[in-house]
């Protein structure tokens, strides 16, 4: 790979590094081939390599929908790929173009064996992270305002329905308000528990599962042996968290694979507090101070 360093500048993550320590840095890199068309990763999939877009472009994709067009210089995937995260979408290789890639464990050693650089690129990546996180967070307030919003004209619309003549949609058109004015109550916001805040459920039968899904109304596990509960029967479990153990029981939604969904019932205040406390700290985690 020709090293033209000041082509690289324009990298967030290369920006503050010096020549002496960009240059081994960029030499980790080493060529990938892949063809015009042809898919770089898909969402999923672990994020075993950080790529470098020299030339031409990458397209993302979502669930089908497209995303953004990268154009080099640019690095692809260096977040999830430091983290171990596995993929948040597809990446299809563009005309033209030319990527070159590194393992993380290769990058790490070399991190290693030079503590200035390595200082110097995580205060670079951290600083990367904190813009991303501030700027999800001023998008997410965003969304947020709009659903409050949504959620009070419903509210109208719903009274508005109730208080005029009915007709043969009037049901139709109140229970359709009715269900997505609950659904969108903040106490159905639901999280999925990281490791370091890691959850799981125990069955009657001693069968103990990993929590995907949590909120104060709503549990979602993985049974990974044994005999999955039918929907629409009511279930009785021990939810260990973090902070201690709880009963929990309530309505089976519906069994995806080994994944079961469940409505929970109402807890006891103390057990209603040990869970709101443990929400807390989950969602402290999507939280910007």
């Amino acid at each position: 790979m020709t090293l033209d360093l000041d082509r690289f500048r324009g990298i967030p993550l290369f920006r503050g590094l010096p020549d002496s320590e960009l240059t081994p840095l960029l030499a980790l890199f080493q060529p990938v081939t892949a063809a015009t068309g042809s898919t770089l990763f898909s969402a999923g999939d672990p994020a075993t390599q950080i790529y470098l877009l020299l030339a031409g472009t990458v397209s993302l994709e979502q669930e089908g929908e497209h995303l953004y067009k990268l154009r080099a210089p640019t690095l692809i995937g260096e977040l999830g790929g430091i983290a171990g995260l596995r993929r948040k979408c597809r990446a299809i290789v563009g005309e033209g173009a030319e990527l070159v890639a590194v393992a993380p464990a290769a990058l790490e050693r070399l991190l290693a064996e030079h503590p200035v650089l390595g200082l110097r690129f995580q205060h670079e990546l951290l600083g990367i992270a904190a813009d991303k996180i501030q700027r999800d967070q001023l998008r997410l307030e965003e969304m947020r305002k709009n659903l409050v919003r949504t959620q009070k004209e419903m509210k109208k619309l719903r009274d508005y329905v109730l208080e005029s003549d009915d007709t043969v949609v009037s049901a139709a058109v109140h229970d359709c308000l009715e269900g997505l004015i609950r659904q969108n109550r903040r106490v159905n916001y639901r999280v999925e528990p990281p490791p370091a805040l890691a959850a799981s459920v125990a069955g009657d039968d001693g069968v103990r599962g990993p929590v995907r899904e949590i909120s104060r109304t709503h549990l979602g596990f993985e049974r990974p042996t044994g005999e999955l509960p039918a929907p629409g029967t009511l279930l009785s479990a021990v939810l260990t968290l973090p902070g201690g153990e709880l009963p929990v029981s309530g309505k089976v939604l519906r069994t995806r694979e080994r994944r079961v969904d469940v409505e929970l019932d109402l807890l006891f205040d103390d057990y209603a507090g040990l869970l709101e406390t443990y929400l807390t700290q989950v969602q402290m985690l999507d939280f910007l101070v």
